[in-house]
């Protein structure tokens, strides 16, 4: 493993001069060094190729990985090489797998999260290439932070992300792409994650959730709707209340800690979209981004690109990129 900004990297892959025997040898071992002890088998003799990216934080571990088709294993055995006990959550980013724990089996495909339990026997099945963020907490933790028993942890679920507890994964998938970009940002957030998780599991298993919890979640719920329709010309703030069942007056207390207020952080997505548009399809002309971020006019896109960006958008365009949203 390689350290970098606090957070460890691990790739192996089949190289010259190298079988694929050893490389899996070397991922069955990274595995276990990064979480808890595995057993790996493959699925085909082809070239292999896996990677981790892991980040500690106080309360949670927090990691991305992904590799090539493969069973993995969680025995009696390998339990009990060690005393941890972790509730280990995991969301699949892309490809299929098969969580089998306690007599269930959990399909989980793009966007779907998962609890199991490290002190029981579990395995996973992946058929092809797959790739996952995944967020360890201890279960001392888990009962210190929230009260939660992991007899009430609902094990080898499918949580949709269509569902209330869905929220949640959304989060997680989006601090796991910040601890890449940024970690020292990510360290910030990680605290939020046992809450969040907690809320999770107690939406999952049919509970209530404290209330606390309920507005951090309400919170995710109202980002979540903005990003997804932020390219409708016709949403508006009053939009984005009737379309969360809240009332105006919620949505910006909601909202308080962002700057500017729900208008603003409404122009800033549209905005971030609008530079993922120009510097990837340099064939759409700036009329036609403006229009797909949900700005009704040319003019209208150019005025609040300025004032996020500090150019046009035909200078960010012609530069490959300029600065991030103020």
């Amino acid at each position: 493993m390689v350290g970098l900004s606090g957070v460890w990297r691990f790739d192996v892959r089949a190289g010259e001069g190298e079988r694929s025997p050893q490389v899996f040898e070397r991922w069955e071992a990274g595995l276990s060094e990064a979480y808890v002890p595995l057993a790996v088998s493959p699925r085909d003799s082809g070239e292999f190729r896996g990677w981790i990216v892991l980040g500690k934080y106080p309360d949670v571990e927090l990691s991305t990985l992904g590799a090539a088709g493969q069973r993995v294993d969680r025995t009696e055995t390998l339990i009990a090489r060690t005393d941890i006990e972790l509730l280990h959550t995991s969301i699949q980013m892309a490809g299929h797998g098969r969580l089998h724990q306690d007599g269930r089996v959990a399909e989980v495909g793009p966007g779907e999260m998962v609890f199991y339990d490290s002190t029981r026997p579990y395995h996973w099945e992946f058929d092809g290439e797959w790739e996952m963020d995944s967020v360890q907490v201890t279960l001392g933790r888990l009962r210190e932070r929230t009260g939660i028993t992991m007899g009430e942890i609902p094990i080898a679920t499918t949580v949709t992300r269509d569902s209330p507890a869905g929220i949640v994964s959304g989060f997680l998938r989006e601090l796991a792409e910040l601890q890449d970009a940024n970690p020292v940002h990510a360290a910030a957030l990680a605290g939020s994650a046992v809450d969040l998780l907690a809320s999770a599991i107690s939406l999952t298993a049919g509970h209530t959730v404290p209330g606390e919890s309920v507005e951090t979640l309400n919170r995710r719920r109202v980002v979540e709707f903005m990003r997804r329709h932020c390219g409708d010309i016709r949403l508006t703030v009053d939009g984005i209340a009737a379309g969360c069942d809240i009332s105006r007056r919620t949505l910006y207390r909601l909202l308080d800690q962002f700057d500017g207020g729900p208008a603003t952080i409404l122009r800033r997505m549209r905005i971030e979209r609008a530079c993922e548009l120009l510097t990837a399809r340099s064939d759409l002309p700036v009329t036609a981004v403006a229009h797909a971020c949900g700005f009704a006019t040319e003019r209208q896109f150019y005025r609040a690109f300025r004032i996020e960006m500090g150019l046009t958008p035909a200078a960010y365009r012609t530069t490959g990129g300029g600065p991030s949203p103020r």
